[in-house]
Order: C-alpha cells, then structure tokens, then sequence
C-alpha cells in the first residue's frame, strides 16, 4: 500500500469507530432506496475524450485535415506553458474511440447515471472572422449516439456544457486583459450561441448544467497561472465571474424558452466547507463565513437568493474600486436561473483573518495544510484533505442560506498516486514548477487497483450525505469523481480519481475496474434490492 492508502485508512478507521463499515452502509443504503435519486459517475470532455487528431502527429496551426476538432485554450495552455511531464490530452483515455465499452462499464456497475461535458471545439465550428458557430456534423453524432446509447441501458445523461475547454478562435492572446475568453463581454453573446446549438440538437438529454466549476475557472485561470488561460489578474478573475454569470443567466433564459421540454438546468458549483481555525474565536468565525460568502456565494446568492453579488462582496467592490454591478434587468435573469443545486465538493479547510487585505483574499487567510493534527488526512492532491464530515457541514450551510428545493452532488472523490510512473509510490503530485517530475505514467498496479482507501472515503462521505438528508437536505442525486483516470489538468496524468484504472502504456488504453469499482457495484446493487422491496411493501 501506498502512503496515501495508509494514511487515508487511519483515518477513516477513527470514522468507524462511532459506525462500523456495516452500519454506515446500511444507513447508506435505507436513505436512497426508493428515492429514484440518480447514482453515477462523471468525466469531462478534454480529460477523457481524446480524438483530437485521426492521426497522433500534433499540428498547431489550425483548422487542418485529420483534425476531429479545432484547438481550445487548454491545448494552447498544454504547449505553452510546460506540464508535469509534458502532459498532453491528445489522445487522454481514448474515450472517443472506446465509448461504447464505457458505457457497458456504467452499465455493468448498476449507475444509473452518467455525467459528461461536451467539446465546444467538436461540437461546433467557428468562423474566425465572423465567430458565426455552425454544427460540426460528426461532433453532434458523436454526441447524439452517447446520448442514445446511455438512454438504451437506462443510464440518465447529465450534460455539462463547459467544462474549462474555450475555443482558442475566441481568444486574443495578443490582448489577453481585452479578449482573453471569459473575461470579454463579448462571450456571453458566444456562450448563449453555442447553448442554444447544444439546446436544439440533443433533446434526449434531461439534465443540464451551464458551467462547470466557476470558482475554478476564473480563480485558477484568470486570477491565477496555474490553469488555463493563465493571466494572473485579480481585476480579470472578478471580470470573468461577472461575464460568466450572465452568459448563465441568458444561456437559461433561452434554454426556458426552446430547450427540451420537461429538462432541468443549473450550473457545478464547487467548495470546500470552511471552518474557523480556532473554533472559539469569533474573528476566525467570522473570518470561515466569509470565506464562503466571497468564494460560494460570488455565485450561488445572485442565482438562488437576491439576483446580485452579496452584500459583502459589493460593499468590499465599492471600497476597492471594482465597477462591477448588475442592472435590474440581468438581476431579475440571474434570480431562480437554476432549476436544482448542482454541488461540487472534496475537501475542507480551516480559516482566519489575513494579516493583509487584498483584492484575492478579501481579509481571509484559509488552508488546507497541516490539518493532519485535526485528523484530517492528506490524498495525492496537494489541495485534497480526507474529512467525511466536511460535505454534511457544507450541504447544512448550502440548505440554511438557499433552501434549494432540490440537491444533486455532482462531483465528490479522491486521488492517489500513478505508482505505476518511474517515481514510485512516494511520489504525489506536487508543485508545477517541481523539476523532478518524470514524464512517463505507466500500467496499473495492485496499489492503484486494490484501493481499499478508496472505498473508505466514499463509504464515509457517503454515510455523512446520508446524514445530511436526514438533517432536511433534499439530495436527489451522487456522482462519483470519476468514472476513469483521467487528465487531471496541469496535474497530467499522475493523480488517479478513477474507479476504473486507466493502463497508459497500451495502445488502447486498457480499463482494469478498481476495488472500489467492486464496491460501488455491490451497494448499488443492494440500493436496488432494497428499492424493489420498498416499491413492493407500498403496492
């Protein structure tokens, strides 16, 4: 076992101390049977797909034949600025060319559903003067038989329509403050034109989400360096958020007016619970809440509370300088734009107030590191702290300030190590910068595959999500992070999160079903079970 493995079960070991493995499953499963929540796994386009070329010789300049789809921001980002070991997500896991056996997969291990992204760069083409978008027709058949081939096992799709992949021909990067994506107004207009071509052509789809993650993209991407498009600008972090939200906000208006009848929409938001670093302290109090105002509210107040920012964050707006406000019109769009909560959550952290103010930490200073004292365990991300209890704190938070009348967890898992790399088992994924980094992910190995630490943490979030929905929390659905291995972004390939291990050094990059693949397919199974019976009792 790797050091994760262990590190992660001694923990989880103190979890069960208050419930055996037994009883956690058992209150697992008596909360979700006959509930007709959806129970799946999900991907993303970039870090499954692949099917970038018909041939594996990369070519950067263009629209040229052998091309599946034109260039995105995190293709440019891959070449532009170098990652662990020169990762690339040409060809990722081939999930392009090996679908059809991925959906026997979910099928076989009793999901019921299944949430993927779309490419806007397959999906459609984009004029590179006009910026007229038009279907690419083997992109939409791509996605249409997807679609078609879930629905035919009874595999609910979930489609998320940007998940971090901006068409490159709508960037500048002459001009990156200007047009540099997200942060041009021009983008709404763009996003809404792209939603409304996904609208009109895959009417088999009944669940939607806009945007995957915004505290992701424009945090990482635009406030920071780390992730693409890379400007490093706190100033353009709130611009993206600002232009994002209305790109939401219209690209819903629309989808109410002409998208598939009876579907439902929201968007991914992502967060780790936040807790005071002493809790007896009233500024550290005070310094966790906000936190999670500036960092979940940014998005989840304009769309389930008020239509605008928080109170907090326009007052800290106003103080600083930042000239961004909604009209009256975009605040009644953005109020109710969403049709379920669609939460994202992995980790947690601890925080207090910052020794400086700035535009980036709005007075709060949060981490997640050293939390080992507390009984928090690291995973193979750096950023990901084990600590089960931590999505029931956030969903009580979520319920008390939205009261959403409905909750589908979209993402929630955790990562070890690719032991099977030059490195070995110790080596986790590290800083960007970190020179020691191989290049090569390699097959799976008995520690990627026997993943018993695996199944304890999803057995314990789980058993506290179950407990949240006992609490009053309407949780109508769970999705495992993730299906596959994947390209974990500028972390590349070493960190796995899949239930299915990805064996990168063959050809058609193999699938060997993890333990914890085992695992779900047998609580599913009993969920099931104990769902006929409760189906029956009632007739």
């Amino acid at each position: 076992r790797h050091p994760t493995a262990m590190r992660c079960l001694a923990f989880l070991a103190g979890l069960a101390a208050a419930a055996t493995d037994e009883e956690m499953e058992r209150v697992i499963v008596e909360t979700f049977a006959g509930r007709g929540a959806l129970l799946g796994s999900a991907t993303a386009a970039h870090q499954v797909e692949g099917g970038r070329f018909t041939t594996s010789g990369p070519d950067n300049t263009g629209e040229i034949t052998g091309r599946l789809r034109a260039n995105h921001i995190w293709d440019d980002f891959s070449r532009n600025v170098t990652l662990r070991g020169g990762d690339t997500a040409d060809v990722a896991v081939d999930f392009y060319h090996h679908w059809e056996k991925d959906v026997d997969l979910i099928h076989s291990l009793q999901f019921n559903a299944f949430r993927f992204s779309i490419s806007w760069t397959r999906l459609v083409r984009i004029d590179p003067s006009t910026k007229a978008q038009t279907i690419n027709p083997d992109g939409l058949a791509f996605y249409q038989n997807l679609v078609d081939g879930l629905t035919a096992k009874g595999v609910e799709p979930v489609v998320t329509l940007y998940h971090w992949d901006l068409p490159s021909a709508l960037v500048d990067y002459r001009n990156l403050t200007a047009h540099g994506g997200l942060n041009d107004p021009d983008f709404v207009g763009h996003f809404v034109a792209y939603a409304e071509l996904v609208f009109a052509n895959l009417k088999g789809v009944r669940y939607f989400t806009t945007f995957n993650e915004p505290q992701s993209i424009c945090v990482g991407g635009y406030g920071g360096t780390g992730a693409a498009p890379g400007l490093g600008s706190t100033l353009q972090m709130y611009r993206c958020g600002h232009n994002l939200l209305l790109a939401h906000a219209r690209a819903v208006a629309s989808f109410r007016r002409s998208g598939p009848a009876g579907a439902k929409i929201s968007l991914n938001l992502n967060q780790d619970y936040a807790y005071p670093r002493n809790a007896s302290n009233p500024d550290d109090q005070a310094a966790a809440q906000r936190q999670l105002i500036f960092r979940l509210g940014w998005w989840a107040d304009p769309v389930y509370r008020t239509g605008d920012y928080p109170e907090e964050m326009r007052t800290f707006f106003t103080e600083h300088g930042i000239e961004l406000r909604f009209t009256p019109e975009e605040q009644q769009l953005l109020k109710g734009s969403s049709d379920y909560y669609a939460m994202q959550h992995y980790s947690s952290m601890v925080c207090t107030p910052a020794a400086k103010t700035t535009l980036d930490n709005f007075g709060v200073s949060c981490t997640s590191e050293g939390t080992e004292s507390l009984g928090w365990w690291p995973a193979a991300s750096f950023w990901l702290k084990v600590h089960p209890e931590g999505i029931r704190a956030m969903l009580a938070w979520i319920q008390d300030r939205y009261h959403p009348s409905e909750l589908i967890i979209t993402e929630n898992g955790v990562d070890d190590e690719d032991t099977g790399s030059a490195a070995g088992p110790t080596q986790s994924c590290g800083a960007l910068d970190d020179p020691t980094r191989p290049g090569n992910c390699g097959a799976c190995t008995l520690a990627n595959v026997r993943d018993q630490f695996r199944i304890e943490y999803y057995r314990g979030y789980l058993y506290n999500v179950a407990l949240a929905v006992k609490d009053g929390v309407n949780v109508r659905g769970y999705f495992a992070w993730s299906l596959l291995d994947n390209f974990e972004w500028s972390d590349g390939f070493r960190c796995r999160f899949g239930l299915v291990c990805i064996d990168y050094t063959s050809p058609t990059k193999d699938r060997i079903p993890k333990s914890s693949a085992t695992w779900w397919q047998q609580l599913l199974d009993r969920i099931n079970t104990a769902s006929t019976t409760v189906v029956d009792a009632l007739i």
